[in-house]
């Protein structure tokens, strides 16, 4: 399995233009963009960012935006905001075709504080759709991603909506810290819509019984040996992604012995 890194595991200590020079010296040779803000959805910008990328021989994977700017305002009931959140969507999308990417990364809703509503799969399924028709026009694949404070928290979500979109081309990613966050194993999602897994967020974790601590790969518990089987027992060939909070780390060192762990592990 192909293994890459994330921009956002650079997060704070170097600016996503550039974070490919490190991840290149970390030996990877594919990453995942995250877009932090609405300059960054530019042309121009996105411009820059593909140079630096090709200058050191990446490709992108996949491109992830921060979707909490403008995601949960996709799937409102009032129409200004839907239709300025799809602007943005396509905006990114563009980017997403201009970088080379494959797949868009979707957060989508928020449940935060329980405060879920106006989100009935029989009224969203049909949004859902069309945003997967969009990014299929830029030649990406919407990847909804499980997160545990979003609205794909727990695995036979995905199933729900599959069912309410009939969208062929919805896909997803695997998040292994939010699946377990979520008081799930990743190996549920697996079982659940591993068929449709096309993306996989590696970050590694401590667990108790009131908490879920976060850790570099190979500081925790997850098997990713374990991990690597089940997916290939459902077809899947996507990449492993390297997606870990900077604060994970002080030293660079500590994220690339990461990197070569997971590289190593998923041979």
């Amino acid at each position: 399995m192909q293994v890459g890194i994330s921009t956002a595991s650079l997060f704070g200590k170097y600016s996503v233009e550039d974070a490919p020079a490190r991840i290149a010296a970390f030996g990877a040779s594919i990453c995942e963009v995250f877009l932090n803000t609405f300059s960054e959805y530019r042309d121009e910008f996105i411009g820059l960012l593909s140079e630096r990328i090709h200058k050191h021989n990446l490709r992108v994977y996949s491109i992830h935006p921060m979707g909490t700017q403008f995601e949960p305002q996709l799937f409102s009931l009032h129409i200004r905001q839907r239709e300025d959140a799809f602007r943005i969507y396509e905006q990114v999308l563009q980017a997403g075709r201009a970088l080379g990417a494959s797949c868009y990364v979707m957060h989508g809703p928020s449940t935060m504080y329980g405060a879920v509503r106006n989100m009935e799969l029989e009224r969203i399924g049909p949004i859902v759709q069309t945003l997967c028709e969009m990014a299929k026009e830029y030649g990406l694949v919407l990847a909804w991603e499980n997160v545990s404070w979003c609205l794909f928290h727990e695995p036979s979500f995905g199933l729900r909506l599959l069912d309410a979109t009939k969208a062929d081309d919805l896909r997803f990613t695997l998040d292994i810290k939010q699946a377990v966050r979520s008081r799930y194993t990743p190996l549920e999602y697996i079982e659940a819509v591993g068929e449709r897994l096309i993306n996989l967020h590696i970050c590694d974790y401590i667990e108790s019984s009131n908490c879920v601590q976060p850790v570099l790969p190979g500081q925790g518990k997850c098997n990713l040996e374990e991990l690597y089987c089940a997916l290939l027992n459902t077809g899947y060939n996507g990449p492993a992604i390297l997606e870990v909070y900077s604060d994970l780390y002080e030293d660079e060192n500590e994220l690339e012995k990461s990197f070569a762990l997971v590289r190593d592990s998923l041979k």
